[in-house]
């Protein structure tokens, strides 16, 4: 499902870049443009990486 129209980011987009290691959204911004353009889907963004940071025993890197 697409999650950032602007940039046609994908729900799995952001749960790679995740899995990667990015845990804030201005890290995923940078990474893939999520969330950099009209500002919508950023509720959104965030949620699902609190949901994977949530669900991860890794500590982050980013």
């Amino acid at each position: 499902m697409i999650i950032c129209i602007c940039e046609g980011v994908t729900d799995r987009d952001v749960r790679d870049a995740a899995r990667r290691g990015v845990v804030k959204l201005s890290a995923l911004t940078r990474s893939c443009g999520a969330g950099g353009d009209c500002g919508q889907c950023r509720p959104d963004l965030a949620r699902m990486l609190r949901e994977h940071r949530s669900t991860t025993r890794t500590p982050p890197t980013s």
